[in-house]
């Protein structure tokens, strides 16, 4: 009777001890899902390669991170829907797939906006940002790292360097708002995804493609283009593709583990700027190397797709987004 009297309160006492806060968390596989080629050359990947694995270490090994890349996991325009449902864990996710449900998610690719990696990166302390934020919890899915790429344009029949020249075009663009611009600027607009750009350049499907710099190299769009214009000095659009979580991972997160992710989402964020910035000039290298001929865009012609954006882009923006009128306003002020 002693001896089953023992048992019992050494089960009891266990069960305390599992249900009491600070217990030690149960291990945790994740998936984190992407769109691209898991090559490491890419900064994008590779910083998604960089937070699996700090987290796993700093986790002492309780928490691993999966990576699905090539969209293996899911389609990239169905990930904010994965991460909805809790289907995907994570994701370096270009915010722009999510804005036919969170409309205010155009800003993320709103031409015109910024003109310099630094101008992007401060974005991230603004109240604009703060309100996309929310917008993205509420909606299923929260910021851990912050990531961002310049955008640059490719070409087959002739560089593009100011709005003329996409003129009867057919061009992929990058978001809703900037196919406006092209669309007053002469062009037509073909909607494609990321992965499926290389094919319908090499068909003639597309004369013309708008994406990331990253995306350029890590896609070998190199080997279907003729012309490329780099945005090393100036660009006239960024496009923000940060580490996501999906809010149901994230409520089954202890709150030591959720800091652990806070923690090493923004420990990669400097490193992951100065990458952004060296990547620019790395995309540029693969194209010249491929015989492409590589251009510039000068200040005269940036003051030209400024002016078209805000003739074009910033109108649809103020009249299509809910509120956008005044979340463009405040953006804008913020860099007064």
């Amino acid at each position: 009777m002693e001896r089953r009297r023992s048992l019992i309160a050494f089960a009891a006492a266990a069960a305390l001890a599992l249900a009491a806060p600070g217990a030690a968390a149960q291990a945790l596989t994740l998936k984190m899902a992407h769109q691209w080629p898991q090559d490491e050359a890419d900064y994008i990947v590779h910083t998604g390669t960089l937070f699996a694995k700090e987290v796993e270490r700093r986790s002492n090994g309780q928490i691993k991170i999966n990576i699905f890349p090539a969209e293996s996991l899911v389609k990239a325009g169905a990930t904010h829907t994965a991460l909805k449902s809790g289907a995907v864990d994570l994701a370096v996710y270009p915010l722009i797939y999510s804005a036919g449900a969170i409309p205010e998610m155009n800003l993320s690719l709103l031409p015109g906006v910024w003109k310099s990696h630094d101008d992007v990166y401060r974005f991230r302390e603004s109240s604009a940002w703060k309100k996309l934020e929310q917008k993205a919890e509420q909606y299923g899915f929260k910021t851990l790292t912050w990531m961002q790429i310049s955008g640059g344009v490719s070409s087959t029949k002739k560089p593009v360097i100011v709005p003329a020249d996409v003129a009867g075009a057919k061009a992929r663009t990058a978001g809703k708002m900037m196919e406006a611009a092209i669309q007053k600027a002469g062009g037509s607009t073909v909607s494609v995804t990321s992965p499926e750009t290389y094919n319908a350049m090499q068909l003639g499907v597309l004369d013309t493609v708008w994406t990331s710099s990253s995306t350029f190299g890590s896609l070998r769009l190199y080997e279907v283009s003729k012309y490329y214009t780099s945005p090393e000095k100036l660009s006239i659009f960024f496009t923000l593709e940060p580490i996501v979580v999906s809010m149901k991972t994230w409520e089954r997160l202890t709150p030591e583990q959720q800091k652990l992710f806070i923690e090493v989402g923004r420990s990669l964020e400097v490193q992951a700027l100065e990458a952004a910035r060296k990547e620019d000039g790395r995309v540029a290298d693969l194209f010249r190397k491929q015989g492409v001929k590589v251009e510039q865009l000068t200040p005269e012609g940036w003051q030209q797709w400024q002016k078209l954006f805000q003739e074009s882009s910033f109108e649809k923006f103020r009249k299509d987004v809910p509120n956008g009128a005044q979340l463009l306003d405040e953006t804008l002020s913020f860099y007064k």
